[in-house]
């Protein structure tokens, strides 16, 4: 067995220590399962912080930068605005969750709008696509188990050790474990990214600087626009930024922690410090894809390009160490996928169209099985292999952002009717699944889901505006501004 392999069998180790003492602090009720029971700034800000990321941060940033240059660091601006997301939209879901009871976004929708139908299509439309969302956590770790393990474990064995870890770490601490071991490999991922590309870097180049001016040397095409493969367009640029940002706000796995606050204050700060957490974590990120460019100009698969890298530069053991916070990115937003899943297949689906009458036992225990269902679709879409884990990335963020106006304006226009929400949710997704899958096209270069988002933005204000809504949203917006005003 190699050191890499005793690393990972030790990280693991720990990480399952973690989930058991934090299951000894759950309350086995599907509320203390679903939100955590309040959580502290720290805990808070880690957990979305980390859930936010995946295994783009590892991955797929470091193999975009490799193929399609400088246009990558567009990004930036994926990561300072979910922040202020997190309290515009976050502090107004946690309010509603303290008054009204709600548990999910999916919870918050069917209510405010007096409509299952608009329930439904909420918890359909984000477990969809939170799939493949999970097989980009499942590909990433395959990827990382293959690498330091010196190609000893197959990209499947990778795929299930993912599932079965998984599995653990969510049935033992429901929303208390996952945010507790999210915060410790959030601390883990954050070092490990930083620290990790500066030890790349400096083995191989005198400065950060020096390694820049090295790349533009061998590699301009790498510092135009729109980079040596024609991709950052303008309106590529534009679509990726709105589309992840906002979509990334409607998945489950990040909106159940606007619920899960132990105060305001604790929601106001958590969203200070993870805009901070979120950009400066990416600060190295373009300048280890533009060495690897110099450095391993043939990679096969150019989303392994900085585990590739550190197992080739750096000593075995930092190298395991640092991927092991590879690992920690991936696991962190696979482990929050697949609880909150199972939260709305128990809250959203279960209780409200199954048993209406079920106990708090029971849909405790649907929850738990819900785990199972969605982890072992999801590794089964990973194991298809179906592209890299940028285009998983908007592909998912796509399918959900057409629930942005839904959710949105639900929170702050008394306008806001059922009829608008489900008219703009159907087009906008058929909408988005057409131009992606049987069209195949991007009109004047914008992408499938700005366009999807577009159009279902227009739709639901013009609906809104000739419908008659109803009496309960404006009581519930009401309420909402009342509080924030006093």
């Amino acid at each position: 067995m190699n050191v890499g392999m005793i690393i990972l069998i030790c990280y693991m180790v720990v990480l399952l220590a973690i989930a058991v003492y934090a299951s000894r602090r759950d309350k086995k009720n599907i509320k203390d399962f679903a939100t955590g029971g309040g959580l502290g700034i720290f805990v808070l800000t880690l957990t979305f912080s980390a859930t936010y990321h995946s295994a783009y941060a590892f991955m797929g940033a470091g193999g975009f930068v490799y193929t399609n240059g400088i246009g990558w660091w567009v990004n930036g601006l994926w990561t300072v605005l979910p922040g202020v997301l997190f309290w515009l939209w976050g502090r107004r879901l946690w309010f509603m969750g303290k008054k009204y009871g709600y548990m999910s976004v999916a919870d918050y929708a069917a209510d405010v709008y007096r409509s299952n139908g608009v329930g439904i299509l909420v918890t359909v439309i984000t477990m969809v696509f939170t799939i493949p969302y999970v097989a980009m956590q499942a590909i990433g770790c395959s990827y990382i188990f293959t690498a330091i393990s010196g190609g000893k474990l197959s990209y499947t064995v990778g795929a299930v050790l993912f599932f079965v870890i998984m599995i653990i770490l969510v049935w033992l601490g429901g929303m208390k474990g996952v945010a507790i071991t999210d915060a410790a490999q959030g601390v883990f991922m954050f070092v490990g990214l930083l620290g990790g590309s500066l030890w790349v870097i400096l083995a191989n180049f005198p400065s950060v600087s020096a390694a820049f001016e090295a790349a533009f040397e061998n590699c301009p095409e790498l510092f135009t626009m729109p980079g040596p493969n024609g991709l950052v367009t303008p309106q590529d640029w534009l679509s990726r930024w709105l589309v992840i940002t906002f979509g990334m706000m409607m998945f489950p796995q990040v909106s159940l922690r606007f619920f899960a606050g132990k105060s305001l204050r604790v929601m106001k700060w958590s969203a200070v410090f993870s805009s901070i957490y979120l950009t400066f974590i990416y600060v190295l990120t373009p300048c280890v894809g533009f060495i690897g460019r110099l450095l391993m100009p043939d990679l096969a698969a150019a989303d392994t390009i900085f585990p590739e890298l550190l197992l080739k530069y750096t000593p075995t053991a930092f190298a395991a160490l640092v991927i092991s916070g590879a690992l920690a990115a991936a696991m962190s937003t696979g482990d929050s996928q697949l609880h909150a899943s199972a939260a709305m297949i128990s809250t959203d689906v279960y209780k409200k169209y199954i048993n209406p009458d079920a106990s708090e036992k029971k849909m405790y225990s649907v929850a738990r099985g819900g785990v199972l269902v969605v982890g072992f679709i999801s590794v089964i879409f990973a194991l298809i292999r179906p592209g890299m884990l940028s285009d998983l990335l908007n592909l998912a963020n796509s399918g959900v952002g057409v629930l942005v106006p839904t959710i949105v304006g639900g929170m702050y226009w008394k306008r806001a009717t059922k009829q608008a929400a489900i008219l703009s949710t159907v087009v906008g997704e058929v909408l988005m699944v057409l131009f992606t899958f049987v069209l195949k096209i991007s009109p004047l270069g914008f992408s499938a889901g700005l366009w999807a988002m577009a159009v279902s933005a227009v739709l639901y204000i013009v609906v809104c505006l000739a419908t008659k809504p109803e009496k309960h949203v404006g009581e519930v917006v009401n309420s909402i501004n009342e509080f924030f005003q006093s």
